[in-house]
């Protein structure tokens, strides 16, 4: 009886037991060694938002599994994580998080969180040249930063400036344009956009700014 066939057979049986083991453990370094690919690694970040990713509300946060997750935000202390928490302060937070404190993979990501509206204050206005005047004002936010400044002039036109100083001319007879604006009480104003997508409305300007222009 020829055994060859049997021996063959058989070492095809163990080669084939070796490489399934083999290709078993494999399969689960890389899991272990690529949590970010997890989903169970990933925390469920809610809340609402805004624009440019920036949040404009407090933001919640949830790891779908608790087991052994420590993080921390802003390079504080690890925290073990055993229930979801709530980011309630403006501003750019890092959030870090991983198996345990002693892990080389520790994953991170940025929460920006901005709700405030910008500030406009020193509305100017002066002539600059025949027919030619100059509106500006100074717009500040400082949590995500001014995107754009707009001037909108009623049914005059309208100017959008992104780089301070926030300005805006206009040419035509100022004469017309403040009859105009007293008889139909449309007068200028401005708004400003921070990076969040948080508007500040400056819906009227005083009967006064615009009768004492700056003719100087």
């Amino acid at each position: 009886m020829d055994k060859k066939p049997l021996i063959v057979v058989s070492l095809c049986a163990v080669v084939l037991l070796v490489l399934g083991s083999l290709s078993n453990v494999v399969g689960i370094e890389n899991v272990q060694g690529c949590g970010c690919d997890d989903p169970q690694r990933w925390p469920e970040i809610s809340g609402s938002m805004g624009q440019n990713n920036w949040y404009v509300s407090y933001v919640n946060v949830t790891f779908n599994e608790i087991f052994n997750i420590y993080y921390r935000i802003n390079e504080s202390n690890w925290i073990i994580y055993t229930e979801p928490f709530t980011i309630k302060t403006q501003g750019i937070h890092l959030l870090e998080w991983a198996n345990d404190t002693n892990s080389s993979n520790i994953y991170s990501l940025e929460i920006k969180i901005d709700w405030s509206s910008p500030l406009l204050s020193n509305y100017t206005s002066k002539r600059i040249g025949l027919f030619k005047w100059q509106f500006g004002v100074n717009a500040t936010d400082g949590v995500s930063g001014i995107n754009r400044v707009q001037f909108p002039l009623w049914n005059f036109g309208h100017n959008i400036d992104t780089e301070p100083p926030y300005q805006f001319v206009w040419r035509g007879c100022m004469i017309l344009f403040s009859l105009s604006q007293l008889i139909t009480h449309n007068y200028f104003w401005w708004n400003a956009w921070d990076n969040a997508g948080n508007m500040a409305p400056q819906p009227h300007a005083a009967k006064a700014d615009i009768i004492t222009i700056n003719n100087s």
